[in-house]
């Protein structure tokens, strides 16, 4: 039977956005419940040890991308809330690219299945369409024979939504995420919701406790992306800048070792399982946790900022010889929104080199990653050299700020 939202009665809004935002820092600093042991560095470094060894106990080799993504669990970006018009904290948009057979789809299944959560998956595909992913009105019956139009909400309504092949969706399939990866929350036609989402105007994602009506309590929401890396020929399409500008971290994976690929065999694969070893709640609080007690320092500030602003051939500094060299090279640069998550990364990337503070090197440890995928190089310039060169020379020629 095909789940569908839909409520009798529905209660208006009361509280102002003071007793929201109070209510939410209240309930997010309780997330530690009568079972959870309670957060401290030593007890978040053994969850995410805990994760890497779950994720990666058949999938050999993957140890470092799975790194990444389990530290992104407990990395918390700003965005702009549509339902309390409040500044608030969620999750990153992570994006795994590479050859076909490399354990990207693995990767983020064997995640998400680590975690109790609400997970749901999109196969990219070129028919694929907006509601497909969104959700759609339906018509019902009640028990009383009454028939009524309700929403039906699609795989987008959950706490880890894994898109796989990702650029084999069309411009205006991907437009539909664009709301939901941003402001974590999507806009159906509010005729069919009910009068509670009329006056939202906007449907949360995702609430930990299933509710769309749970606009006070903590939410997590993450997309896990995949995608090959080859052309049109094999049926892909360009993703949008506003995709990519998005997303927060952008994971190369590379072919294991040949020490790791002897051990990808059927008899270590085959009826291997994950097991859950962690909650939403308890990873949330670790986020708060890192969020509320590692701090930037100002010389950091500076030097991500200043290596932001070189990306761009609009502002970037420095030597006339490497000003010419980023505008001869770099169409598009890195935009301001990028400052969010660039900042977020770090301070989780300090909190797990055992710092309090982030410091230009753990920005310069991330840039690769946080950066690259949101440069587009002058048009012919691909062909001559690599994205990846021309942001090793932006690092090279940015200047760290002196101790």
């Amino acid at each position: 039977m095909r789940q569908c939202f839909q409520k009798e009665h529905f209660y208006l809004l009361t509280a102002c956005y003071i007793s929201i935002i109070i209510r939410t820092i209240t309930n997010l600093n309780n997330l530690e419940g009568e079972h959870m042991d309670p957060i401290t560095p030593k007890r978040i470094r053994e969850i995410e040890q805990n994760l890497l060894a779950e994720t990666t106990k058949w999938l050999f080799g993957l140890e470092e991308p799975a790194r990444m993504i389990v530290r992104a669990l407990f990395t918390l970006i700003p965005y702009s809330d549509k339902i309390t018009k409040t500044k608030l904290l969620g999750q990153p948009n992570i994006m795994m690219y590479g050859g076909t057979g490399v354990g990207k789809t693995d990767l983020i299944e064997s995640v998400a299945s680590a975690i109790t959560a609400k997970s749901s998956r999109v196969q990219g595909t070129p028919d694929l369409m907006p509601y497909d992913i969104l959700g759609h009105p339906e018509m019902i019956e009640t028990k009383g024979g009454e028939r009524k139009i309700v929403f039906c909400p699609g795989p987008i309504c959950a706490h880890i939504v894994k898109v796989d092949e990702g650029n084999r969706m069309r411009g205006q399939t991907w437009a539909s995420l664009l709301e939901a990866m941003e402001e974590h929350s999507i806009s159906p036609k509010v005729e069919h919701f009910g009068e509670l989402a009329k006056q939202m105007s906007a449907i949360p994602l995702f609430p930990l406790s299933h509710n769309f009506e749970d606009i006070e309590g903590p939410r997590f929401f993450m997309t896990l992306i995949t995608q090959n890396i080859f052309g049109e020929e094999e049926g892909t399409y360009e993703n949008p800048m506003a995709e990519l500008d998005r997303v927060t971290l952008a994971i190369f994976m590379k072919r294991p070792s040949p020490t790791n690929e002897v051990r990808i065999s059927a008899d270590n694969v085959v009826g291997k399982s994950i097991n859950q070893i962690t909650t939403l709640e308890e990873i949330l609080a670790c986020a708060h946790y890192i969020f509320e007690n590692v701090k930037s320092h100002p010389f950091a500030t500076e030097y991500r900022v200043r290596l932001l602003r070189n990306t761009d051939p609009e502002t970037v500094e420095g030597k006339s010889s490497f000003r010419q060299y980023v505008k001869e090279h770099i169409r598009v640069g890195a935009t301001p929104r990028v400052n969010f998550h660039f900042e977020g990364v770090a301070r989780t990337q300090a909190f797990f080199d055992g710092n309090n503070e982030i410091r230009p090197e753990h920005f310069k440890k991330i840039a690769k990653p946080v950066i690259m995928h949101r440069l587009r190089l002058t048009p012919g310039k691909e062909f001559k050299v690599s994205k990846d060169e021309v942001f090793e020379e932006i690092l090279e020629n940015t200047m760290v700020p002196k101790w």
